[in-house]
């Protein structure tokens, strides 16, 4: 799994630009902001506009959405309250949450803080119920979650799971004192020297920043409002952040590099707990653990397409012979962003885009990143052909637990082609698939090509599809044409 790696850093910067901005065309996204991180230098490359109404360049310091890219900086905020001898990962959230309850009472009794921050509760995850903007949003949201249906017994089959992390959040404030965004900043980002990364739109609309865009046809159309919601921030529903900002998050997590910082400056008009000239604890963490496998997630989120992954503490982790790559991305309302570290290299990518289609060109530059260089390749996969028995054994309906929408699966021209909600038109879309195994397909084209597909059975029969790293169950009746929803 080895490519030639252009020799000089400068043509190698080039030839990314260039990568860049022909994708960018061809996606047609209105602005994007890019970091090539290398051991002999960061690059940073801008296009496009924050607005196609109010037109300004993208900089370096233009504020993007990152979306679940925060959930990373929830779980170091928890690894700096491990290190400061007030929090315990394996011990049930009950430690601290004496009232936290769930659906299923055996559950809410042996949940972790770990069994949060990589996905494993098994609870209804894609939860996103707006408490308001009052310091209290996340412990009103813990309320909502109390009445969600559990969908696999606790550290069971593996899915994509945000509401875990209103949890972890939640103890987050109990531990300190403090709103989650507040111990967030004094925790990390004020370390860090992230000055440029808020939460607040209050915050956010006295800088520059990338108005969002969905892809409705061959149109882009404003994101109106500018969605954020407080009781799902730890999830990354309103951490925003500029290219400038994420490179030293990257740097730190690969090297444990930190700014000068005065450990004693005010975080929303408080003293940070530090003693005058004592060293951030984030400074003094062994941060290999963030990337430690806990377990295998199937198909990988960033992984070259149909390739198996593993989840670290909240890190999706791809091992290679010459390299490990951690990573994660985001997605709100009108923004996509991706980002990934290969901390034995010392390489790393930034891609923060304001449009509902970006992650469709950052997977492509990722790979371009990955091969040139980190000298990997994707290797050579054979499509396998199902018969047709084998096909229609995996059509039917599949349920979006806790919502009224459903996707679909259903066999055409001999392929098997799933159905979903396209939630930036309000339409559907259809998305052909190809197999590299019985159970485990890959989407075949469009924006989202190379996306993988799993099907997990129980007793020969499936009883889930995860799709987009979340798990579908199999619903028993006739299928009927999805209802149109935003996923």
């Amino acid at each position: 799994m080895t490519a030639t790696t252009p020799k000089s850093s400068t043509e190698l910067a080039a030839a990314f630009k260039q990568e860049a901005q022909r994708l960018m065309e061809e996606y047609k996204i209105p602005g994007v902001t890019l970091g090539l991180l290398t051991p002999d230098g960061d690059h940073f490359f801008n296009f496009g506009v924050t607005n196609l109404e109010n037109p300004l360049p993208i900089t370096n310091d233009t504020i993007f959405q990152i979306g679940s890219t925060t959930k990373t900086i929830t779980s170091l905020t928890c690894s700096v309250l491990v290190a400061q001898g007030k929090l315990d990962l394996d011990v049930p959230v009950r430690t601290y949450l004496p009232d936290f309850k769930l659906k299923d009472e055996s559950v809410a009794a042996a949940l972790t803080t770990r069994d949060v921050l990589t996905h494993q509760g098994g609870f209804m995850g894609d939860l996103f119920d707006d408490t308001g903007e009052g310091d209290d949003a996340i412990a009103k949201v813990l309320d909502v979650l109390a009445g969600s249906p559990q969908v696999v017994p606790l550290r069971g089959h593996w899915s994509y799971n945000n509401a875990g992390f209103f949890v972890a959040g939640r103890v987050i404030e109990m531990i300190t004192g403090k709103t989650y965004e507040a111990a967030v900043t004094e925790l990390v980002l004020t370390p860090l020297g992230m000055d440029h990364t808020l939460f607040f739109p209050s915050q956010i609309m006295t800088y520059r920043y990338a108005t969002g865009y969905n892809k409705v046809g061959d149109k882009m159309v404003v994101q109106r409002p500018w969605m954020m919601m407080r009781s799902a921030a730890p999830a990354g529903s309103s951490c925003s952040s500029t290219v400038s900002d994420m490179a030293k998050y990257a740097h730190y997590i690969m090297s444990g590099t930190l700014p000068e910082t005065k450990p004693t400056e005010k975080v929303d008009g408080q003293e940070a707990d530090a003693e005058p000239g004592a060293e951030p604890t984030v400074k003094t963490l062994d941060r290999t653990q963030l990337w430690t496998p806990v377990r295998s997630v199937g198909v990988g989120i960033n992984a070259f397409p149909g390739e198996e992954g593993q989840i670290g503490q909240s890190w999706f982790i791809d091992q290679y012979d010459s390299a490990t790559v951690i990573s994660h991305g985001g997605t709100t309302l009108g923004h996509q962003s991706d980002f990934w570290v290969s901390p034995d290299r010392k390489v790393g990518f930034i891609a923060m885009t304001n449009a509902s289609n970006g992650h469709a060109m950052n997977r492509k530059l990722s790979e371009w990143v990955k091969h040139e260089v980190l000298g990997l390749s994707q290797p050579e996969q054979e499509e396998v052909k199902l018969s047709a028995g084998e096909l229609d054994a995996l059509t039917g309906t599949y349920d979006v637990v806790g919502q009224s929408y459903t996707l679909g699966a259903k066999v055409e021209g001999g392929q098997l082609v799933l159905t979903i909600p396209d939630g930036a038109s309000g339409d559907t879309q259809d998305l052909a698939l190809y197999f590299l195994a019985p159970d485990r397909a890959v989407v075949a084209s469009g924006d989202a090509e190379g996306l993988g597909v799993e099907f997990l059975r129980k007793g020969g029969e499936v009883e889930f599809m995860r799709f987009g790293a979340r798990l579908y169950p199999r619903a028993t009746e006739v299928l009927q044409p999805p209802v149109t929803a935003a996923l």
